[in-house]
C-alpha cells in the first residue's frame, strides 16, 4: 500500500470524525513547517533521549498537531521536538494531525501555550513575548496558563537592544605548556588575532580556572560565559576589598 492510499483512508476516516474541521495524514516530517519561535525548551539529554526512543519505536508515539497555511504548508503548533526527533531519527513518515481553516496568529501562539502546559519546561522570557503578543480574551483563556504563571509573565520586562548599541571588547585567554619554545609560538599566533588584549597562563592553570567559571555559572545561574566572567572579576573585587595588607606583607 502506498502512502497515496493510506492516506486516501485516512482522510475517509477523517471526515467522519472530524469533518472539515480537521484530517489525520501520513507526511515526511522534513516537509513540516517548525515554530521559528517555540517557548517549550528541552535540554540536549532530553531531546537524545526522545530521539533514542523515536528510533527505537521506529514511529512517534503520540500525533504532532498542524495548521494548514493558504499556501498549503503543514505548520507544527504542538510536537516540535517530536517531529525534529522523527527527523533525526530517520523516520520517513509521520502521522499528523491538521487542523483547516483560518486561524488568527494569537489562536495558533494560544494553541502552542496551551499544550506547551501539560509538559516540559518553559523558557521564561521567550514564554512572556508570546503571551504579549495574544491579542484576544477568549485566546489568552485557551493557552490554559495559571494565574500564578500570569502574574510572574506580566511582572516581566521585555527590554530590546540592538547589537551595534551594545560596546565591546575583545579578550583572548590561552594556556600554553610551560616549554618555552611552545610559548613563543603561542605568543606569535596571537599578536596575529584581532582582540585588542592577550592573557597567557600556564596549561596547568586551565582545569582550575574552568572549574571556577563552570562553578560561577552554576551558583548564580548564569548560561553567558562573558557574564560569568563579569561575576567572577566582581567576587575578586570584594575578596581584595576584604584582604588585610599585613597577611600579605607578612607572607
Amino acid at each position: 500500500m502506498t502512502i497515496d492510499d493510506v492516506n486516501e483512508k485516512l482522510a475517509a476516516a477523517s471526515m467522519a470524525l472530524y469533518g472539515d474541521a480537521a484530517s489525520l495524514r501520513a507526511v515526511d516530517p522534513r516537509t513540516l513547517s517548525l515554530l521559528k519561535r517555540n517557548a517549550r525548551t528541552f535540554d540536549k539529554d532530553t531531546f537524545q533521549q526522545l530521539t533514542a526512543n523515536v528510533r527505537a519505536d521506529k514511529r512517534l508515539s503520540s500525533t504532532p498537531l498542524c495548521w494548514e497555511t493558504p499556501e498549503g504548508l503543514l505548520e507544527v503548533l504542538s510536537g516540535n521536538h517530536r517531529v525534529q526527533a522523527a527527523i533525526e531519527a530517520g523516520i520517513e513518515q509521520v502521522l499528523v494531525l491538521v487542523l483547516h481553516g483560518d486561524l488568527s496568529k494569537a489562536r495558533r501562539i494560544a494553541i502552542q501555550l496551551s499544550h506547551n502546559a501539560l509538559v516540559g519546561t518553559d523558557d521564561p522570557t521567550l514564554l512572556a513575548e508570546l503571551w504579549a503578543e495574544i491579542d484576544e480574551i477568549e485566546a489568552k483563556l485557551y493557552a490554559g496558563l495559571s494565574s500564578d504563571v500570569v502574574t510572574k509573565l506580566e511582572k516581566i520586562e521585555l527590554v530590546g537592544f540592538t547589537t551595534p548599541q551594545v560596546y565591546t571588547r575583545t579578550i583572548s585567554l590561552a594556556f600554553v605548556d610551560d616549554e618555552l619554545s611552545r610559548f613563543d609560538a603561542v605568543l606569535e599566533q596571537l599578536e596575529m588575532l584581532p582582540g585588542e588584549t592577550v592573557h597567557v597562563a600556564p596549561l596547568s592553570q586551565f582545569e582550575r580556572f574552568f572549574s571556577a567559571l563552570e562553578g560561577v555559572k552554576k551558583k548564580f545561574e548564569v548560561r553567558n560565559t562573558s557574564l560569568a566572567m563579569l561575576k567572577m572579576c566582581e567576587i575578586c573585587e570584594a575578596a581584595l576589598a576584604d584582604a588585610t595588607p599585613e597577611a600579605g606583607a607578612q607572607s
